[in-house]
């Protein structure tokens, strides 16, 4: 009968002799070594590998000297209730992406459930809450829809804030609070295209880097603080009629001067 089958507690209590004698087979330690080494060197791997995927990723601003990270999400697991609010059918994390959609497909079915006229959830509509007042923030998203309506889509930096959004023929337009816009068809911003996005801030001054087409502007109207919202600073996100808001990453940094 093989060995190893008739090893077992019994014998050995009965048995210390032959028990010592089995403990210290040669077989049997060199079996030990090996499966310690083999053991040691999986825990090393895994240590490794865990070290670097938590490496955050690199902090650098041309406004900043240091920043902390404050979130970092590729939406490769569950929403983040703190920065993003509870998720809905609208609002769900898809092959890595986080995909928001209107609520409803039609003011007749929105006004049914809703019992209301108005903020019938007929454009995607998104925050990103807990906006830290002086930042580096880098996004990866896009909307994805075929044409501009009036005002849509746009993205809202502070609530009702500076607003960036999309010009008809290419690129994009800044427009501060009570303040100037700025025109930068330069960059290339489409709809339905991937819009790779670092915006620095601090009161009175903003630089935006849109697809690498970089800027700074400084100016009193430059502010994401919006004393009538009571959540405090956020990012607003509004997608218009047959539109979805598609987020691909988010790293944010907090940052002190």
């Amino acid at each position: 009968m093989p060995y190893n089958e008739i090893v077992d507690v019994t014998l050995s209590n009965h048995n210390p002799t032959f028990n010592q004698e089995l403990q210290e087979t040669p077989t049997m330690n060199h079996m030990n070594h090996t499966c310690a080494a083999l053991l040691c060197s999986a825990l090393l791997c895994l240590f490794t590998c865990d070290a670097s995927a938590a490496d955050p990723p690199a902090f650098e601003s041309e406004i900043f000297k240091t920043g902390t990270l404050v979130y970092s999400d590729d939406f490769d697991g569950n929403i983040d209730r703190e920065r993003w609010g509870a998720p809905t059918k609208d609002k769900q994390i898809r092959n890595g992406n986080l995909v928001v959609a209107a609520k409803f497909q039609s003011k007749e079915e929105a006004m049914k459930a809703l019992k209301r006229d108005h903020h019938l959830g007929l454009e995607p509509v998104v925050h990103i809450n807990r906006i830290p007042e002086a930042f580096v923030c880098h996004l990866r998203y896009k909307f994805d829809t075929k044409k501009l309506t009036p005002g849509r889509p746009s993205f809202q930096i502070g609530h009702h804030m500076i607003v960036l959004n999309y010009l008809e023929d290419g690129g994009h337009r800044i427009k501060l609070p009570d303040g100037p816009s700025f025109t930068e068809p330069d960059s290339g911003m489409k709809l339905g295209e991937w819009i790779d996005l670092v915006i620095e801030y601090k009161k009175g001054e903003i630089r935006m880097v849109v697809n690498g087409h970089g800027k700074t502007y400084k100016h009193d109207a430059v502010t994401i603080i919006n004393e009538k919202d009571k959540l405090g600073p956020r990012f607003t996100f509004k997608g218009g009629p047959d539109c979805q808001i598609v987020f691909d990453s988010v790293r944010l940094w907090n940052c002190e001067e």
